[in-house]
């Protein structure tokens, strides 16, 4: 999540006080208000001048402007600038047309909401407290006001949500996300994730499709999809999908990873030698990994290749001398290969560790 939205529009100045056509007494006094910085006298005369020209756009843009979003009254804002909008899109102060000063505010003041509001939603982050993330969703909240068309406020307070536990909330924002923009690979993928956590995890795999539909060289949209597979039991899906995975990763410690996962499913699939081969990549990405090592250890005992299992076996006492599962396979292959003196003293050596 970028820390600071930049200002891609141009930022309009203060309307100023010339004179376009032949304004009221009431709105000349406004003008002068404003350029003094007297707001209170300004929003006293801005609505006075409302009340004898109800048809002058410029005064709605200028209450919008100067009163509403000053007290950061969004809603009220947004109504004065749709009454402007309504009443004449194309009328131009001095040059721009109503409509395209009005879409330039409101950018800019969710801009500014939007980036207070990531910031807040920052340091709960790096605090974990409450507090603070209670006070990131109401700026949040507040942001979604400035502008609803702005989908990716609802894709991050849908985050902020589901952190608090709210899942209902979570979920309902995160649809709006998808509803304002359905071709966004972050809206997509932060549905189908939240979709996921909270347990409806069908529905999640259309959104999560979705994403890598957008972004097929995506990765964490890719696991995300495999891992989905995974849980509803469609585990030849799974396979599948690691692989796409694999061939699009470059990062050799997650494409470790994701070998290793492969493994382990194509051990669930009784293939037991691509599962060789998948944590044989995993431990060759990855010489640490010693989960890869358990995972080739298990497989050849699964395809009762007991002296390849040993081997392993041996490979992970020497990693991990304290870890009594280690030796409980050493005891177990040890005993399929006959050597029964040698299993018992493997299996004691795991006792006096503890388990």
């Amino acid at each position: 999540m970028s820390l600071n939205i930049r200002k891609r529009i141009l930022l309009l100045p203060v309307l100023s006080i010339a004179f376009w056509g032949c304004p009221s007494q009431e709105y000349t006094s406004a003008k002068l208000y404003i350029q003094n910085e007297d707001w209170e006298r300004a929003e006293e005369f801005l609505f006075k001048a409302l009340e004898v020209e109800p048809d002058n756009v410029e005064v709605m843009i200028q209450i919008g402007y100067h009163v509403y979003a000053k007290k950061g009254e969004w809603n009220q804002m947004n109504e004065m600038f749709d009454q402007a909008i309504a009443t004449d899109p194309d009328k131009k102060i001095p040059d721009r047309p109503v409509s395209e000063m009005v879409r330039n505010y409101r950018a800019m003041f969710w801009a500014d909401n939007y980036n207070s509001a990531v910031r807040l939603f920052n340091e709960y982050k790096a605090s974990r407290e409450k507090s603070t993330l209670e006070k990131a969703i109401q700026k949040f909240e507040e942001t979604a006001n400035v502008d609803t068309t702005q989908g990716q406020t609802y894709s991050i307070l849908a985050t902020c949500y589901f952190e608090l536990g709210n899942e209902e909330l979570a979920v309902h924002n995160a649809r709006k996300s998808t509803e304002i923009m359905p071709n966004d690979f972050q809206s997509n993928l932060a549905l189908g994730q939240i979709l996921s956590r909270t347990g409806n995890k069908e529905e999640s795999v259309t959104f999560v499709k979705k994403a890598i539909e957008i972004d097929p060289s995506n990765t964490v949209a890719i696991r995300q999809l495999a891992t989905l597979y995974y849980d509803l039991g469609e585990k030849v899906k799974s396979v599948e999908t690691f692989e796409a995975a694999i061939k699009t990763e470059t990062d050799k410690m997650r494409k470790s990873d994701l070998y290793f996962n492969l493994g382990v499913l194509n051990m669930q699939l009784d293939h037991f030698q691509e599962a060789e081969d998948a944590f044989m990549y995993a431990y060759d990405l990855n010489p640490n990994d010693s989960e890869a090592l358990v995972g080739m250890a298990q497989t050849f005992e699964n395809a009762e290749k007991w002296r390849r299992a040993s081997k392993f076996y041996r490979e992970l006492i020497a990693l991990e001398p304290d870890n009594p599962e280690h030796y409980k396979g050493m005891a177990r292959v040890l005993i399929k290969q006959g050597d029964m003196d040698g299993a018992t003293r493997y299996f004691e050596k795991s006792k006096k560790l503890g388990r």
